[in-house]
């Protein structure tokens, strides 16, 4: 007897059994774990996403690039809950992402040294650090100072010559204003003297890799002012899911949300209606964007460098500008030539009116 010929009819029908087959078992696997299973970039185990129920409000985006889907947030183990709200994140994070303390170390009552290490987790972009240090230190009564930093290679850091290291007598204990939580990691800055809570990255995990770095913290309040250089259109920021970039584009103001000169990621928030306020500086210089959500809360996004922050707090507005301008430096008075009138390099749109304009100071006797 010859073999048997397979018509076309009997290959599709085994294909399509071999698939439903497939799928039988993707389901079974499903109903068991309640959860699409994702495998770890660091481990053999399988990865389930921890997603309680969190606030529309203080969901953190686990999926800031364009294109969010299912499973694109599956893939990188994060929640996915859609929802007919556009501005709030269908992809967030779950709260078994991040980094666990495994070290702590006080050499005095000042200093704070702490090591962690990844947790194993999908990644976002890849080029996961998987060991950080987290150095913390009260440099002054009304100054905390902390950098989160790769343990084993050295990153870029933005030099400055003003910012000084902890003296040798500093009036407060670290203790009184930082406090850390450990798996997962998260810091808590409080306002020492009535232990109200001011900056609380609990509310999502820390993100570092070779070229992104993310760090949300929740906020005491909605007044917040600061993070230029763009055209706001009020003194007063909208929490309502907005992100402004910060990578000096040297644009002219067009009334947009674009970046200007400046690169400024420094935030003032009054904390209540007592007049108590507190700053909030990031000491980086790559690009970066910060968003502002209703919780209301800040997260930070930035493609290099290290997490370099520094709390200034004040019982006043004025005063915790005073306390900002301790650390960058103070402004110097310009030259007394440099304050004439000055014409804009913008707008010439050829050499004859450029000579125009010469010709045209030069009537009245203007410097220029």
């Amino acid at each position: 007897m010859g073999k048997k010929q397979w018509s076309s009819l009997e290959i599709i029908l085994v294909v399509l059994f071999l698939l439903m087959t497939i799928v039988a078992i993707t389901m079974i696997v499903l109903f068991v774990t309640g959860e699409p299973g994702v495998i770890c970039d660091d481990s053999t185990d399988v990865f389930v996403p921890q997603c309680p129920t969190i606030s529309l409000a203080e969901r953190v985006d686990c999926y800031p690039d364009a294109g969010a889907s299912m499973l694109g947030c599956e893939q990188r183990g994060c929640c996915w809950a859609p929802l007919d709200e556009r501005n709030v994140p269908w992809c967030f994070f779950p709260t078994n992402h991040g980094y666990t303390v495994h070290s702590v170390q006080s050499p005095n009552s000042y200093e704070l040294h702490a090591e962690m290490k990844r947790m194993a987790s999908p990644s976002l972009f890849g080029a996961d650090i998987l060991e950080l240090t987290l150095h913390a230190e009260m440099q002054t009564s009304n100054r905390l100072h902390f950098k989160i930093y790769d343990s084993k290679s050295k990153r870029f850091e933005v030099p400055h010559e003003h910012i000084q290291t902890v003296k040798s007598n500093p009036t407060s204990p670290i203790g009184d204003t930082l406090e850390i939580t450990n798996n997962p990691f998260g810091l808590t800055v409080r306002r020492k003297e009535n232990k109200k809570v001011l900056f609380d990255t609990t509310m999502a995990p820390l993100v570092f890799a070779d070229q992104y770095i993310q760090l949300s913290a929740r906020l005491p309040s909605h007044n917040i002012y600061g993070l230029g250089e763009h055209v706001h259109q009020r003194y007063l920021h909208d929490t309502n899911w907005r992100t402004w970039p910060i990578f000096t584009r040297d644009a002219f103001p067009n009334g947009g949300t674009h970046n200007l000169y400046g690169h400024y990621p420094f935030f003032l928030c009054l904390e209540d209606e007592s007049g108590k306020s507190f700053g909030v500086f990031l000491l980086n210089s790559n690009a970066m964007e910060v968003t502002l959500q209703p919780a209301p809360a800040v997260t930070y996004r930035t493609i290099g460098g290290i997490l370099d922050f520094y709390i200034v707090f004040g019982d006043t507005p004025e005063l915790v500008v005073q306390e900002f301008l301790e650390l960058i430096g103070r402004p110097v008075i310009p030259t007394y030539w440099s304050l004439g009138f000055q014409l804009s390099r913008w707008n010439y749109g050829s050499l004859t009116e450029v000579k125009a304009t010469v010709e045209r100071n030069r009537a009245v006797d203007l410097p220029y």
